[in-house]
């Protein structure tokens, strides 16, 4: 099971996150933008937090019917834009 939290809400309970075992997906506008994974000592129970998250980005990006580039072209894309909004403002 892994928690959801927008950006934000990330970035302010980071230090709480950190001392998680599951991983945290983190979302901006809705949308997943990133998976947090908490390092820990236990080598087995890293190794098996790799393998859901990448198992759950595997099931995420077969339901979107994307491939890995896609997602990276669409992130480059959206930060792209970002800048620009940024700098026009």
């Amino acid at each position: 099971m892994s928690t959801t939290v927008g950006v934000r809400e990330f970035r302010q309970g980071l230090a709480e996150y950190i001392d998680q075992t599951e991983p945290v997906t983190i979302t901006r506008h809705g949308q997943t933008v990133g998976l947090f994974i908490p390092v820990h000592r236990d080598r087995k129970a890293d190794i098996a937090a790799y393998s859901e998250a990448a198992r759950k980005a595997n099931a995420l990006l077969e339901e979107w019917g994307m491939t890995e580039d896609e997602v990276v072209a669409e992130f480059e894309a959206l930060r792209k834009a970002d800048r620009q909004v940024e700098q026009n403002t």
